[in-house]
């Protein structure tokens, strides 16, 4: 029984010390929009009148709704907003896709890409919903 203890406690002490640290080596993988919308096409803006009679405002708000963290060797997208389906592809330095997938935002808020069968070097992960098209590079050693 002493022994069923010890190795409780002790995969416990692991958990609780171990687990902790995996986010504290995750990095943040900037995404940048691209331009989806042609030089044709306006721009959609919202539009906010001020109260004042003097003055009126347009304001252009810009909503993330998808953050990517590599973790070890898992790439994490969260979905904070619902937009239907995503399609995410990451591509290689040589420009071949090495992973494409799609997802439904309304079934699920989160999306684990392993990584550990790629090989060391620079990847660019394509995001894309809608007419909104994000794009961020990560580096795998």
């Amino acid at each position: 029984m002493k022994k069923f203890n010890f190795l409780l406690c002790s995969i416990f002490l692991m958990l609780v010390c171990i687990i902790p640290f995996q986010n504290v080596f995750a990095v943040d993988v900037p995404l940048s929009k691209d331009d989806p919308a042609p030089a044709s096409q306006p721009r959609i803006t919202t539009s906010l009148n001020s109260y004042s009679l003097l003055s009126t405002s347009t304001i252009t708000e810009t909503v993330n709704a998808v953050t990517v963290d590599l973790t070890g060797n898992e790439l994490i997208l969260n979905f904070y907003n619902q937009v239907g389906i995503v399609q995410i592809s990451i591509v290689d330095r040589s420009g071949f896709i090495v992973y494409q997938d799609a997802v439904d935002t309304y079934s699920t808020d989160q999306l684990i890409i392993p990584v550990d069968y790629l090989i060391s070097g620079k990847y660019t992960i394509n995001i894309s919903y809608g007419t909104t098209s994000l794009t961020g590079t990560f580096r795998l050693y």
